[in-house]
């Protein structure tokens, strides 16, 4: 059945891959169709490019490759073959893509999601397909469509289907009539543009719906405009290093998901030019978290992310107070919990407790991080790892490598002397 799976990714890719430059251009492909990761040196060890290394591939690594054929996972893939061959379901699902026909896109969709448990996969892989194709009309039509069902997604979900296709748009560029296309679909901006919050291209690719969104209010609903502009006057302070007008907003009576609340204490805090409004903020969300049953720590995600900017050890000791035992009770919560971490890093180097640094950094999984928040975190990462080391061509290869992450998010604030300094 292996070989099946690499013929079939191979017949895809239209090349038989035997060299190390075919097993890149395989994994940035998956990358780019997915949003999933996956080395190039197990691509090598999978496809015996590497002749010195004879390992079994991983159950991960199977349903990655699968994934990538546009099944659910390697024990579908496998059930396929057995039961109607290997190319039964592209076939058809190919055939119906280039169609050309909005309606029969849309069909083959309900149908899928009637019979089909792994929807969500199918779902995005036909998304991203018309992204490319630039069918934005059809991807609008199938976000509006009732029968999809799209609203009855668990947030879960919801986490998948935006971060696999949300990372697409970093590399699609779209006219003006398609940005306000889509930014009139409620369920687009539910499902995509609120989840993949490309904090690497808030001054770029995503950063332009942010700014379209605040030419076209009207057509947002009140929860909608006023993520839009958290997001606006978080690009500017990203931009500028202070805030622009505002927000006046109450987030003690704004009915929204506890990331959205978040969202806004945290602008609310960044707005702050006293230690003691802050912490009046923070206290307010607190008294949120705590007045619910089930104490979700997405309230606090955002304010994490602008304690880590403005490098306010005050507000991150309190944060810390606050996590200190997060209650992970969805998937998504993972990623959460990770950023809480580098926190409690930053932290550990600020109080010089070398022996907690090494405890927690232990406890930072790159591979549990969010593709949208990647760079975010890497580059606070990178500012620990360098404030903890004790090796001078060490320090100065952690220096490098957070001056790429800085160039690639194109915000000033993010400059050498904001890794130097950032501790003073």
């Amino acid at each position: 059945m292996i070989a099946v799976l690499k013929n079939e990714i191979e017949q895809k890719l239209g090349i038989s891959i035997q060299r190390r430059g075919d097993c890149q251009l395989l994994s940035d492909a998956v990358l780019t169709e997915l949003g999933e990761s996956i080395n190039y040196n197990t691509i090598r060890r999978f496809f015996g490019v590497d002749k010195s290394s004879v390992i079994e591939p991983s159950k991960n690594t199977l349903n990655i490759l699968s994934k990538f054929l546009g099944y659910a996972s390697y024990n579908q893939f496998s059930k396929q073959v057995i039961q109607f061959g290997a190319n039964q379901y592209q076939d058809n699902w190919y055939f119906v893509l280039n169609s050309q026909s909005t309606s029969e896109v849309i069909n083959y969709l309900i149908y899928r999601r009637m019979k089909d448990v792994f929807f969500a996969d199918v779902f995005i892989r036909t998304i991203r397909e018309l992204l490319l194709m630039r069918r934005f009309t059809d991807v609008d039509l199938i976000f509006r469509s009732k029968d999809l069902k799209l609203n009855k997604f668990s947030y879960s979900e919801s986490i998948y289907v935006g971060n696999s296709i949300g990372i697409l748009l970093r590399d699609v560029t779209l006219e003006d009539e398609d940005y306000s296309l889509l930014l009139k679909n409620k369920l687009f901006i539910r499902h995509v543009l609120s989840i993949f919050v490309d904090y690497s291209s808030l001054n770029k690719g995503y950063g332009v719906f942010v700014t379209r969104a605040e030419q076209g209010k009207e057509f947002l609903s009140k929860n909608d405009a006023l993520f839009f502009e958290c997001l606006s006057a978080l690009r500017h302070y990203l931009l500028f290093g202070k805030c622009k007008t505002k927000i006046s907003i109450n987030f003690s009576k704004l009915v929204a998901h506890p990331i959205l609340i978040g969202r806004l204490a945290a602008i609310k805090i960044l707005q702050c030019e006293e230690d003691e409004k802050k912490a009046d903020v923070l206290n307010d969300l607190r008294a949120i978290f705590e007045a619910e049953k089930v104490r979700r720590i997405d309230y606090f995600y955002e304010v994490n992310i602008v304690a880590l900017i403005m490098s306010d050890f005050n507000l991150i000791a309190a944060l810390n107070k606050i996590q200190d035992a997060p209650h992970i009770r969805q998937h998504y919560q993972i990623s959460h919990h990770q950023l809480s971490m580098i926190l409690r890093f930053l932290n550990a180097i600020s109080t010089s407790d070398r022996k907690k640094q090494t405890y927690i950094q232990q406890e930072i999984k790159k591979e549990l991080w969010v593709t949208s928040y990647y760079d975010i975190f890497d580059l606070f990462y990178h500012i620990g790892l360098y404030h903890s080391s004790l090796n001078a061509a060490k320090k100065n290869a952690i220096m490098r490598r957070y001056m790429s992450i800085s160039e690639k998010m194109v915000y000033p604030i993010f400059n050498k002397n904001y890794l130097i300094s950032y501790f003073d």
